[in-house]
């Protein structure tokens, strides 16, 4: 048995797609190990994974399960203890959570405690909130993953945004996918608007810069790759996209330092390469030019 599992591993064992994934690494509620440009998921991660699927799977949002959590989670306690030392499962419409020593189940939002007969008929309750947001989100998430499915999904999240306007969410998602199809002012206004709702989103940064580069703009897609390095500095990707950045701007300098930074978070790989040469070309010395001979007159 693998010590570390791929994401498109841990999609095929399972059935989960990458896009959800992604989505639940982004929530924290598993936090994959990044090396090489690829995310690597330990046996324990897996485990934790199940847990996430099976309740999800009952209708029960990602967000809603993180909120639960985060009310069964002593201080500095990981999401991932918390999910182990809880058996948790689906209550219908909520998150119930039965603790390791037996006793009684009971609702972590709420803090109601359910009679036994209700927690071992929760298996067989199968409601839905058809026009709650964030399961609205999750359906998105899996047209995403169908090919043809992205205008439907694009559809989704513009409710999914009316319905909670202050969620930044969706304006990614929305985004990524209008970038995927090469319309970039599309782009650049769903994650500004993400950005606006949300200005510490380092994800949001990152992809605004790297749509403004497409679209020319050098000055503003340097501001905010910056500033995704600055509020998540591990971010390999933003240092490459910041170096290549500078390199254009011809600030070779400054690009030296973010292809170091990106070594050091990304030491191997084919984008490695590209940057080590990068580093031995800023670092060569440029050949002095010959005198000019001596002449006599």
């Amino acid at each position: 048995m693998p010590e570390r599992y791929t994401q498109r591993e841990v999609s095929r064992i399972l059935g989960v797609d990458t896009g959800r994934l992604t989505y639940w690494s982004r929530l924290r509620l598993v936090d994959p190990e990044s090396r090489w440009g690829e995310q690597f998921y330990s046996f324990s991660d897996l485990v934790t994974l199940r847990s996430i699927k099976s309740i999800t799977d009952h209708h029960i949002s990602a967000r809603k399960l993180l909120r639960a959590i985060t009310a069964l989670r002593q201080d500095g306690e990981s999401i991932q203890t918390a999910i182990e030392e809880f058996r948790l499962f689906s209550n219908g419409r909520e998150v119930a959570a039965i603790p390791g020593a037996g006793e009684g189940a009971f609702e972590p939002l709420t803090g109601q405690f359910i009679l036994p007969f209700h927690a071992n008929k929760a298996s067989n309750i199968r409601q839905m909130e058809s026009q709650a947001a964030d399961q609205l989100f999750e359906y998105a998430v899996r047209c995403e993953a169908r090919p043809a499915g992205a205008d439907e999904a694009i559809r989704i999240y513009q409710q999914v945004s009316e319905m909670q306007p202050d969620w930044s969410e969706p304006h990614i998602n929305t985004g990524c996918i209008y970038y995927q199809r090469s319309e970039m002012p599309n782009a650049h206004a769903a994650f500004r608007r993400a950005l606006e709702l949300d200005p510490q989103n380092v994800t949001a940064h990152f992809n605004l810069g790297c749509v403004l580069d497409e679209m020319g703009r050098l000055d503003e897609a340097v501001e905010h790759l910056r500033r995704a390095t600055e509020l998540d500095p591990e971010h390999a990707d933003a240092h490459f996209n910041l170096a290549s950045a500078y390199e254009k701007q011809g600030q070779k300098k400054l690009a030296l330092q973010h292809w170091i930074l990106y070594l050091r978070w990304q030491p191997t790989g084919p984008w490695a390469d590209f940057a080590r040469t990068q580093v031995k070309k800023s670092r060569s010395p440029e050949k002095p030019q010959p005198p000019i001979p001596f002449r006599r007159y």
